[in-house]
C-alpha cells in the first residue's frame, strides 16, 4: 500500500507537468499583445494628460493630436492583440480595460513630480520617432507588464552548427 506502479507514478508525474505548462502559457501575455497593451497605454496616458494638463499647458492638445495623428495606424491595430488577451487572460472587456488603465493613470500622475513637463516631452518625442514605444519608459507614469511574457515557441531548440562544403566556404 501507499506505492504507485511505475507507470502510474510517471504518469501522475508526465500529467502534472502537463498541466502545469499548459497553465503557464495561458498565464502569459503573448510579445504582440505586450506591444499592442504599451501602444495602448501610451496613447491613453497622452490622452490623459492632454485633459488634466490642459490649463498649466494649452498646447498639450495640439501635441496629443500630432501623435495619434502620426501613428493612427498603429493605434488602431493596437486594439485586436489586446481585445485577444483580454479575452484569453481577464473577464474585462475594452471599455472596462480603457477605464481602469486612465484611472490607474489619472490617480498616479497627481504623485509624479512634473507630471505635465514630462508628459508634454514624451508627447512630442513620441509623435516624433517612427517607433511610438521607443518612449515607453520615459512615461510619468510606468508601464507595467500585466504578465510575464510568453517564451517564444518558434525558436529553434537546438543550435545550429556551420560546416564547410566542399570549396571550404562555412554553409549555413
Amino acid at each position: 500500500m501507499g506505492k504507485f506502479p511505475t507507470f502510474g507514478l510517471k504518469s501522475v508525474l508526465l500529467a502534472g507537468v502537463v498541466a502545469l505548462s499548459s497553465t503557464s502559457a495561458q498565464a502569459c501575455i503573448k510579445t504582440a499583445e505586450l506591444k499592442a497593451d504599451q501602444m495602448r497605454f501610451l496613447e491613453l496616458q497622452l490622452k490623459v494628460a492632454a485633459l488634466r494638463c490642459r490649463f498649466e499647458n494649452p498646447q498639450f492638445a495640439s501635441l496629443y493630436n500630432r501623435f495619434v495623428v502620426a501613428h493612427k495606424g498603429a493605434i488602431k491595430a493596437s486594439r485586436w492583440p489586446v481585445e485577444a488577451y483580454l479575452a484569453r487572460q481577464t473577464r474585462m472587456d475594452m471599455d472596462t480595460y480603457v477605464t481602469k488603465t486612465a484611472n490607474r493613470i489619472s490617480f498616479e500622475s497627481m504623485d509624479a513630480g512634473y507630471f505635465c513637463e514630462n508628459a508634454a516631452a514624451v508627447a512630442d518625442m513620441a509623435a516624433s520617432h517612427a517607433d511610438p514605444l521607443m518612449v515607453i519608459d520615459l512615461l510619468p507614469v510606468r508601464y507595467q507588464t500585466p504578465r510575464p511574457v510568453c517564451a517564444d515557441r518558434t525558436a529553434p531548440t537546438t543550435a545550429t552548427v556551420a560546416t564547410p562544403d566542399r570549396t571550404g566556404a562555412i554553409d549555413r
